[in-house]
């Protein structure tokens, strides 16, 4: 799973990504490549990766190592940002190339609010968790150890091929390529929800048997407003297991109206298997 970004690392970061999105769409989209790029980068090169993950290195080093490995390409933010990391967060030396998967997260975020498409980063990437979590055959190939990582790749390329733009694509091939293939469907929810909070919204997850409509939708969107205290973002998903009602998970919390969930109670209380 990709290692979570601490509150200071995160406070540091958008800072710096605020001012590189200050300075235009080129410049923050030009730190989400470099964030990408890098973390891709870690994986192969451990004495990078223990030079950059070392707190007892100062700033000014590792900022004249960035530079000189990017060509003077790096964007300023992200030789900033990553001459300072491990400052603002001490993490294992495997874990590094997650923690700046997370960091790319961040930036893509940023890109795409200031692009006007954060809703839509947000959807894809929800949808791609869905898929994953729903779907045993690409669960089954994205875990399975024989398989090339270039054939994972391919696969997650394909399922999001006209469903999500270049951000979201571009963050599933990396946990991929970092990953293996697996916790892709948790991350990917994760960071859906991570998208909402920066619209200060929360993210319910609705699974019910049949479609519901826009007047359905308004109205347990409502409801979870009034209970939650913040404005509630539906993603919901047909799930024909559902003999009723609705299933509704946001974050640990489940609310669970189903008849199945009622009639499993019930035979629990009675003892009946």
């Amino acid at each position: 799973m990709a290692t979570e970004v601490n509150q200071a690392l995160a406070a540091h970061a958008q800072e710096l990504l605020d001012e590189a999105a200050g300075r235009g769409q080129r410049a923050i989209d030009q730190v989400e490549a470099d964030l990408e790029e890098l973390a891709r980068l870690l994986v192969g090169q451990v004495r990078l990766r223990k030079a950059l993950a070392d707190p007892g290195l100062p700033p000014e080093p590792k900022r004249a190592l960035l530079t000189e490995l990017g060509g003077g390409r790096l964007d300023q933010a992200s030789v900033e940002l990553l001459a300072t990391v491990a400052t603002r967060q001490r993490v294992r030396l495997r874990d590094f190339p997650s923690l700046l998967a997370g960091l790319a997260a961040m930036a893509a975020f940023t890109g795409a609010e200031k692009a006007g498409e954060l809703e839509q980063v947000e959807g894809e990437l929800f949808f791609l968790g869905t898929v994953v979590e729903q779907q045993p055959q690409v669960r089954s190939a994205l875990t399975n150890p024989g398989l090339p990582v270039e054939n994972k790749r391919a696969l997650v390329a394909d399922l999001l091929d006209g469903r999500a733009g270049r951000r979201t694509a571009a963050l599933a091939d990396l946990l991929v390529e970092l990953h293996e293939g697996h916790d892709l469907d948790t991350v990917a929810k994760a960071w859906a929800e991570a998208a909402a909070a920066r619209r200060n919204r929360v993210v319910a997850e609705v699974r019910s048997a049949v479609e519901l409509d826009d007047q359905r939708r308004a109205r347990l969107a409502e409801a979870l407003t009034r209970v939650l205290g913040k404005p509630v973002v539906l993603q919901v998903t047909v799930d024909e297991a559902i003999l009723g009602s609705v299933v509704v998970r946001v974050g640990d919390e489940l609310f669970d109206g189903s008849i199945r969930s009622r009639l499993e109670q019930a035979r629990e209380a009675l003892g009946v298997a």
